[in-house]
């Protein structure tokens, strides 16, 4: 079985674009396991990834398209976990929705887009920005 890390923020539109991303390629659903991740930047306990729309969104249209799906949260900085839990799942695709930034805004504010692509060794699926 393959598994597709599919990292998603609070946005529903970057959300409804990257389920199409991936239910958009030729894959065998009933032999992809998605796990629909969130990381948290504060670390609120009570933080629960199953609540927020977008996720909700993703893991209810994935399921729907027959894809086996797990919903996974954590805290602290994205790019390190995201990276850390593709290579504790032993994820076959790291699936990131993309957003249009400055190049101004890149360097001030850092991409985690941008981290994952240069910092991971697998596969990275970016949804069109739009």
């Amino acid at each position: 079985m393959k598994t597709i890390l599919f990292c998603i923020d609070t946005d529903v539109e970057r959300a409804r674009r990257q389920v199409e991303s991936v239910t958009d390629l030729p894959f065998e659903q009933d032999q992809i396991r998605v796990v629909v991740y969130h990381v948290f930047r504060g670390k609120d306990e009570q933080a629960d990834a199953e609540k927020l729309k977008s996720v909700t969104y993703a893991a209810e249209n994935l399921e729907e398209a027959g894809y086996s799906v797990d919903v996974q949260q954590s805290n602290g900085d994205a790019s390190r976990h995201i990276l850390e839990k593709a290579e504790d799942i032993e994820a076959d695709v790291i699936s990131l929705a993309g957003r249009k930034r400055s190049p101004a805004g890149k360097v001030l504010f850092g991409s985690v887009t941008q981290d994952v692509i240069l910092e991971s060794e697998r596969t990275v699926l970016l949804s069109s920005l739009e």
